[in-house]
Order: structure tokens, then sequence, then C-alpha cells
């Protein structure tokens, strides 16, 4: 008669996590024009909860799949100079109504990308990366799909050499293999036609991803999959425009 047992771990308190952070704030209110207000973030999220091997006594410690070091967001509206009484003098009255009294808007937003994530195979085999060892070489700007963005070479790729179980040192996550971070510039352009002190007809043309700048998703981290290695998503929509409008009363 043979059999086996199993161990089930539950409620189990041995895992942990810690955050720190530093904020920055700078505001600057409506002068000659323009506001502006940013936010800066530096922090570090390090967690301690799951395993890396079964044989394991304590769950890993890793930099979390969740950490992003450094964001910047800045808004900013500018009224621009031009209109009755302004830098740009418009003394008729429908040049005034036309050209005067624009407003731009804009937030552009910084993040770092959160770190590339090691676990392969299912999560009953999460040990399956064989590294032979030396430099990643990684590059999140490589979106060629037929070319890999970190050096593949370095480890084990073909299934009859992959482990499904074996004692893993290779760690889940580095601090310094991350994938495309957010660098985004969102625009709009708007003017308020005012009928009477409190009602106002407004019209805004809005640009989002202004820039048209490419976020990419994550390489491909399956070891024995044909596309190991491979960036083949964009995690970012391109730019968009859009005119809307609205009545205020």
């Amino acid at each position: 008669m043979t059999g086996s047992t199993g161990i089930i771990e539950q409620n189990n308190n041995v895992g942990s996590s810690y955050f720190h952070s530093l904020n920055i704030r700078v505001e600057k209110r409506l002068s000659h024009g323009l506001s502006l207000i940013g936010n800066y973030i530096h922090s570090k999220l390090i967690e301690q909860d799951s395993w890396l091997s079964d044989t394991d006594l304590r769950p890993e410690k890793r930099l979390s799949p969740f950490d992003h070091p450094n964001r910047f967001v800045v808004g900013t509206t500018y009224e621009l100079p031009i209109g009755k009484g302004k830098a740009v003098d418009l003394q008729s009255r429908w040049t005034n109504l036309l050209f005067g009294g624009w407003k731009l808007n804009g937030i552009y937003s910084y993040q770092t990308g959160q770190p590339l994530q090691w676990v392969n195979g299912s999560t009953t085999t999460v040990g399956d990366y064989v590294y032979f060892g030396g430099p990643l070489n990684f590059d999140n700007r490589q979106a060629n799909v037929n070319t890999p963005a970190f050096n593949t070479g370095a480890f084990a790729t073909a299934s009859t050499q992959v482990f499904q179980f074996h004692i893993r040192t290779f760690p889940t996550t580095f601090g310094n293999l991350r994938q495309d971070g957010i660098n985004n510039l969102d625009a709009s352009l708007l003017k308020e036609f005012h009928l009477t002190e409190r009602a106002y007809f407004q019209l805004r043309g809005e640009a989002f991803n202004t820039l048209n700048h490419p976020t990419f998703g994550s390489p491909n981290m399956t070891a024995n999959n044909s596309a190991f290695g491979q960036i083949t998503t964009q995690a970012n929509r391109p730019r968009q425009l859009q005119i809307g409008a609205r009545f205020v009363f």
C-alpha cells in the first residue's frame, strides 16, 4: 500500500512587508495667469510573503513587484495672455470673443516601472529557471518582437533542460531590472463663453498621451517559451484627441 501526505498552512503569520516613502509637494497659486502644483514621492516596498523554494523555512525577502521608487506628477494651468486688457490686447468684441480668454492645462506624470517578476511555470513549479550566470543586459527600450530584451542565453530554454522541482536560489525580483514606467503628458485647451454672471458655455480640446510616448509591457518571462525575453505588448494607448463642450448654469 502506498500513499502520500501533504501539509497545508493556514493563518501562518510569518509573512511581512514594509514601505518607506518621502513626499514633497510644491504649489504655486494663480499669479500672472499661471498656477502650478507638483508632487514627488520617493519610496521603497519590501515584502516577504512567498516561498522561493518549498524547503525554505521563511518566505523570500524581496523587492515587491509593486515597487515604484519614483513618482512625479505636476499639473499646471496657464491663462494665455491674449484678450481684452491682457498683454495682447484685443479691442474688438468679436475678436476677443474668438481668441481671448483661452486656458491651457497640462498634467505630466512620471513613474519608475515595476520590477520584472521572475516567476516561471505553474504555481506548483515556480522554480523552473536554470540560470548559467553572466550579465542579463536588460534593455526595456527593445520592443522588436524578433529580439529579446535581455540575454536569454544565460538560461536553459529547452523544455528538456528545465527542472520541474529543484531548490531555487535565483531571486524573483531585481531592483535594476524593471519594465517601462509611466512617462505621459495630457493637455487641454479650453475657453468659457459667459452668457450671464453664472451661466457659461465651455468649449475644450483634449489630448491624451500628447507626445505619443509608448510604454511597453513586460517581456515574456517563461523560459521554455519561444517568445522568452521578447516584448510584444504596449501598456498604454497611443495619442487620443477629442473635442468636448458643456453648458454650466
